[in-house]
């Protein structure tokens, strides 16, 4: 009776801490004046700079969801909302555009938001079907920001900006 407790308990324990490391994510984006950009759903963080992908800007990351849930990347105020785009205005990094491209709009689509409403890095925006292959979502910035951000594998909430002392170590 005892190793089935055991096996329960450890199951709890491996849950809280996979939820608390994306809420730290989050409380830092909440409290913090340091720059963080929340991944906006759980897949693949990639570069854009293919010349195929559909977006106006290149200046930004696209993400791969494996997951279904679509968070704001940053807190800001939003200034435009539509099914397929999101621009939120930024202290940190002005104009950021929220931007889903799919075919299946009745599946994956954005929250539509009044100009004006303030919405904090990591509240949910909108839904993707992460069965669908051909779901993508750009986070874009103006021109003159430029993101340092870790590329490869994130989960939805994480923070994906990378500090200074972050790039100069991983040099090393």
């Amino acid at each position: 009776m005892r190793w089935w407790h055991k096996l329960f308990n450890q199951k709890n324990k491996h849950q809280k801490i996979k939820s608390m490391g994306q809420l730290n994510a989050i409380h830092v984006a909440r409290k913090s004046e340091l720059p963080v950009i929340v991944a906006p759903v759980t897949g693949q963080l990639q570069k854009i700079d293919s010349d195929g992908e559909p977006v106006h800007s290149k200046n930004g990351f696209m993400m791969l969801p494996d997951g279904n849930n679509i968070m704001s990347p940053v807190a800001g105020i939003v200034a435009a909302s539509d099914e397929q785009f999101l621009t939120i205005q930024n202290a940190h990094y002005h104009d950021v555009v929220v931007q889903l491209k799919t075919e299946e709009t009745k599946l994956s689509r954005l929250a539509t938001y009044a100009k004006g409403q303030q919405l904090h890095a990591g509240d949910l925006i909108g839904v993707a079907h992460a069965t669908s292959h051909n779901v993508r979502v750009y986070v874009l910035f103006e021109d003159s920001v430029t993101p340092q951000l870790k590329y490869g594998a994130a989960y939805a909430g994480q923070n994906v900006w990378q500090y200074q002392e972050d790039a100069t170590h991983g040099e090393k």
